[in-house]
């Protein structure tokens, strides 16, 4: 059984450098380092501030279908529905349920208490990067940060690494220094251990420990100094960044005393590292993404309904084990993590109403996401389509339909999850109101 890390500690704390321990090694050793998932039924319920909120975001690159789960459109004959999917109702949630596909019947069935389904959203395009960009940013430019990256730069000073990237597209704007990525062959843990000098075709000789810390050592006091005896405020100011900067270094490289970064790719792996690091408090944000996978990708241009019946399948199952572990996992404000983290789980576009000549479904401005977590008004389904498959207008205030309302877009959810963690939308997201009718 995988076991919970020990509660988030400052860093200093940790004293990570002494630390003989891996994160496997922690794992193999039994329930010495934290409560297990049966000890904590008995731990009282405690809600998180929204100060106190962690996000994970589940990004599926290419364009899924909303009528496989999300959008029951077996009443209209413009939209081509799945052979043999049928409606399906859970604990009042509906949803589209089909044979070919249990892990999101049990996924639904374990979780519509916590489930947000979000329909007939609006991405102004059918261009996967301008679609990226909008559901993530909320713009078009491609300069402004992702909501994760901003949420996450919000408490920066709480976190050695707030916005950790393990899969998926983001978008750092000016925030860079707020977000690292793992990459794709483990470059971060090569970076850390000292190990990716050896990436390189020419022979680099790596630091023996003791002249690390020593170098270490120098360059904090040099930047403490600086910070304090600089020549100007500027200099002062630019010193102090430096320092932090330095700090959190020292201090990342110590993670990998307790947790590893790599991932094998699939989103089982990726959702075992998200929880490790929102665990130690390593991150507030971490960004995930469905793979795709056995030659299958969401852009089901032809083939569409085994493909995408595929793709929702292995989704759910790894979104039924990240879920399984943020609910196993102690928080450091709530109960366990899953009682103070969100989760966010869309894709950049929709598929047309319709089958092409391929049996594929092309691009289609209108889509669904699905949140689950604290902080959410749950067990519901939020929007709508009309006969044309095109979103129905909303009222942001109750999040019901209304036609006198407001159009249901990405924008609009990106300013209520940053309202979620305590943040003004306003300064963030240009002429976009938050959809506050799905905020508890």
């Amino acid at each position: 059984m995988r076991m919970p890390l020990p509660s988030p500690l400052t860093p200093s704390a940790r004293g990570f450098g002494r630390l003989p321990l891996s994160r496997r090694a922690v794992l193999a050793g039994g329930s010495a380092l934290g409560l297990s998932a049966a000890g904590l039924a008995s731990r009282p319920a405690r809600a998180a501030a929204a100060s106190d909120l962690k996000f994970v975001f589940v990004f599926n690159t290419g364009g899924w279908d909303p009528t496989r789960v999300f959008v029951d459109a077996s009443d209209n004959r413009a939209v081509a529905m799945e052979p043999g999917a049928a409606r399906a109702t859970t604990r009042g949630l509906p949803w589209v349920d089909h044979p070919a596909r249990p892990a999101v019947r049990a996924f639904v069935e374990a979780n519509a208490a916590d489930m947000l389904v979000i329909n007939g959203l609006q991405v102004r395009s059918i261009a996967h990067e301008i679609c990226t960009m909008i559901a993530l940013t909320g713009d078009t430019s491609g300069f402004k940060p992702d909501f994760a990256t901003i949420i996450a730069n919000d408490q920066a000073a709480r976190y050695t690494l707030p916005h950790l990237v393990l899969g998926g597209p983001s978008f750092t704007g000016a925030l860079g220094t707020a977000v690292a990525r793992t990459g794709s062959n483990g470059q971060l843990e090569g970076l850390l251990s000292g190990e990716i000098v050896g990436y390189s075709d020419s022979f680099t000789a790596q630091l023996p420990p003791t002249s690390l810390s020593s170098i270490d050592r120098f360059l904090g006091r040099r930047a403490g100094a600086r910070a304090v005896q600089g020549r100007s405020a500027a200099d002062r100011e630019l010193a102090a960044s430096l320092l932090a900067a330095h700090e959190k270094a020292v201090d990342l490289r110590g993670y990998r005393y307790v947790m590893d970064f790599t991932t094998d790719g699939t989103i089982e792996s990726q959702a075992a590292v998200a929880v490790d690091a929102l665990s130690v408090g390593l991150s507030r944000c971490v960004s995930l993404s469905f793979p795709n996978s056995g030659g299958l990708s969401w852009d089901s241009h032809g083939d569409n309904d085994a493909t995408q019946s595929a793709l929702f399948e292995g989704l759910f199952g790894g979104l039924a084990e990240l879920m399984a572990l943020l609910r196993s996992t102690p928080g450091s404000s709530a109960t366990t993590l899953a009682d103070e983290t969100v989760v966010v789980v869309q894709s950049e576009m929709g598929r047309t109403p319709n089958l092409n000549p391929a049996n594929g479904k092309d691009h289609w401005p209108y889509t669904s996401m699905m949140l689950l977590g604290p902080g959410l008004t749950t067990n519901r389904v939020v929007g709508a389509l009309n006969d044309g498959y095109v979103g129905e207008l909303i009222d942001l205030e109750t999040a019901e339909v209304d036609p006198g309302g407001r159009t249901l877009s990405a924008e609009s959810i990106g300013a209520a999850l940053l309202a979620m963690a305590d943040i003004d939308p306003a300064a963030h997201v240009d002429g976009a109101d938050p959809l506050l009718g799905v905020l508890a």
